[in-house]
């Protein structure tokens, strides 16, 4: 009977274990996904910037050339002027899904579907050294800040305004980012993997750079305290 018992919370702890490693995973794609996200917003406006400011372009110094072209050939201007009916909030929104879906998939990947390691150590960093190990600790760094970022401001929301509000959500970032965030970065840290090559991750970067850098830059509180 003993022994039966035993065997029952031995397999009862190993259960728990790794449900609580399943439910810290999910945490962590969590807080990244909303931090992508957040980035995501940003990129969405900057694209719909620049895709107006080439059709401004385009109408100033390709329009009348073109209609000239069209009236020589006798056809349709609308064959050679064709950016005009480009919806471009349709186009900066599917472009900024399309890179919210693949920044996600690659930051999740490098923590979810690498082995995990004990701790960071610089010696292995410095083995790893390459675009990927120079780029995704500063994209991840700042996704995750601004995910737990956007979590708080969303608590805050269904909280009654008072004056420990603001305290309240700060502490809740602060544990999210501590119990989530911060292991999220040390195992995607920790899992890279001797480089081949110095552009090792380059076309990655491509990617998960413009994310990273508006992460930090509309993402974290911090900046608005700034003179």
């Amino acid at each position: 009977m003993g022994v039966r018992l035993g065997a029952m919370l031995n397999w009862s702890d190993a259960v728990a274990g790794k449900l609580a490693r399943v439910a810290s995973t999910l945490g962590q794609c969590a807080v990244v996904a909303l931090g992508v996200h957040l980035a995501a917003d940003s990129l969405d406006d900057q694209v719909m910037a620049g895709m107006t400011a080439l059709q401004a372009l385009a109408d100033l110094y390709l329009l009348a050339p073109l209609q000239g072209l069209a009236g020589t050939l006798g056809v349709a201007s609308d064959a050679f002027i064709w950016w005009d009916e480009i919806e471009l909030g349709a186009a900066s929104a599917w472009i900024a899904l399309f890179v919210e879906a693949v920044t996600t998939i690659l930051l999740w990947g490098s923590f979810v579907l690498t082995p995990r390691q004990d701790a960071l150590s610089w010696s292995r960093y410095r083995r790893a050294l390459s675009v990927r190990a120079l780029i995704l600790p500063l994209v991840l760094a700042g996704v995750i800040l601004a995910g737990c970022w956007s979590l708080s401001m969303g608590v805050e929301d269904l909280l009654p305004r008072g004056g420990l509000s603001p305290w309240s959500v700060g502490l809740l970032g602060l544990a999210v980012l501590a119990r989530f965030g911060w292991p999220a970065w040390v195992r995607a840290v920790a899992a890279l993997e001797p480089s081949r090559s110095w552009a090792e991750g380059l076309s990655s970067a491509v990617v998960l750079a413009p994310v990273g850098a508006l992460a930090w830059i509309y993402g974290i509180p911090l900046w608005g305290l700034l003179p």
